[in-house]
């Protein structure tokens, strides 16, 4: 069984980290944390767009090693598609992927760390801002 982790990282928290921000690394000192699926496809397409493809890939697997990646179970389909459901009727929808991180870090009963303030808006979804 994996190791408990402290919390997921989206995204934005990890480009922080790849950028050495003090304060998000503050953060996660001595934290352990996971990623998404989600999360490594945003930042493979970043490696894509980047002028040192080779070099950014180094990077990532500096920050990302020893990490869990976190994927779909057969329950997050059903918590993704309610998340959907009730921000949509609310009218304040937010990025499809983040609804799918949003799932993830809710079936786990893990915050978020990360600097989208949409996140704040999932029902039952702890969030640590960076």
């Amino acid at each position: 069984m994996p190791d408990e982790i402290d919390f997921i990282a989206d995204t934005s928290a990890i480009i922080a980290l790849l950028r050495r921000d003090s304060a998000v690394e503050q953060i996660f000192t001595g934290k352990n944390f996971a990623i998404t699926f989600v999360t490594l496809a945003e930042l493979s397409l970043g490696v894509l767009k980047a002028a040192r493809p080779e070099a950014a890939w180094a990077r990532i697997r500096e920050v990302l090693r020893d990490r869990q990646m976190l994927h779909v179970s057969p329950v997050t389909p059903a918590i993704y598609a309610r998340i959907y459901f009730d921000l949509e009727r609310s009218g304040a929808l937010i990025p499809i992927n983040d609804i799918w991180i949003a799932a993830l870090a809710i079936e786990r009963r893990v915050p978020i760390v990360c600097s989208d303030e949409h996140f704040s808006r999932v029902t039952g979804l702890s969030v640590i801002p960076c």
